[in-house]
């Protein structure tokens, strides 16, 4: 992006000065294989290497989930044998939370962008440049809704504000994950 992008001004009446690369490509597909590599690297690979990571989160919670619990470095998972299911539910409700909120932050804005680089005339007299804007904001807001998922999913967070609709969240069990050891004797 070094060697395409540069500065354009718009003389008077706006004096608007914009870094862009208008002009940088010298074939209208050049620009359009450039923006479907900006697609792929910008929502594809993120779109896969999220669900990938989040799957093998959920494989390797019911992977434990299954397992004997008998060896001795288990003795936190023993302690908290009730809390793996729980886990494994709100790593799963976490995991499609974020993943869906990415899907419908940023689809719209490179469904409108694929509709630009292949039909630009036609997309430029049918949408207004306003929802072009909006749909890149609302793209941009997925960056705001992680850290509330991921604060929302957080089990200290929840017992400290409870219930955004008024109800007290349900009480759980004390457990290594939640900053409480009571382990009996017995199973150390």
């Amino acid at each position: 992006q070094l060697f395409l992008f540069r500065t354009v001004t718009l003389r008077p009446p706006h004096n608007f000065t914009q870094c862009t690369t208008r002009g940088s490509f010298t074939q209208p597909w050049h620009e359009t294989l450039y923006n479907m590599l900006g697609f792929a690297c910008l929502f594809l690979l993120p779109l896969l290497i999220m669900v990938s990571c989040y799957a093998r989160i959920l494989l390797e919670i019911s992977r434990r989930m299954g397992s004997s619990f008998s060896s001795s470095r288990d003795v936190s998972l023993r302690c908290s044998r009730n809390n793996i299911p729980r886990a494994r539910l709100r790593m799963l409700k976490m995991s499609l939370v974020i993943v869906s909120s990415f899907i419908l932050c940023w689809t719209p804005y490179y469904l409108l962008g694929l509709w630009y680089w292949f039909c630009p005339r036609v997309m430029e007299r049918r949408v207004p440049p306003a929802l072009t804007h909006i749909l890149f904001i609302f793209g941009l807001l997925n960056a705001c809704l992680d850290p509330i998922t991921y604060g929302l999913f957080t089990i200290p967070f929840r017992r400290g504000w409870g219930c955004p609709c008024g109800h007290s969240p349900e009480p759980q069990p004390p457990s290594p994950a939640t900053g409480s050891f009571r382990c009996s004797a017995s199973s150390l």
